[in-house]
């Protein structure tokens, strides 16, 4: 399975427009809010890496509110 950390720098008035946006990508499968250089975490998921690609690329950076974007994909 591959996973992929998404950090994102969000706009705080859309902070929580942009948690419920992520949740409903399906390969999502946790989003957290967390303090410190970023403001957001994106956890995905999936057993092909074209899926997550496809996700960061186009939904999750369509997501307004979202100011800056730093992947992590996770190499077994």
């Amino acid at each position: 399975m591959n996973e992929a950390f998404v950090l994102l720098n969000v706009d705080y008035k859309k902070q929580q427009n942009v948690i419920e946006a992520a949740k409903k990508i399906p390969i999502v499968k946790a989003v957290k809010p967390v303090y410190g250089m970023y403001d957001v975490i994106v956890i995905l998921e999936s057993s092909n890496m074209q899926d997550i690609k496809a996700a960061i690329d186009g939904n999750l950076h369509k997501i307004d509110g979202i100011n800056n974007l730093t992947s992590l994909i996770s190499v077994n």
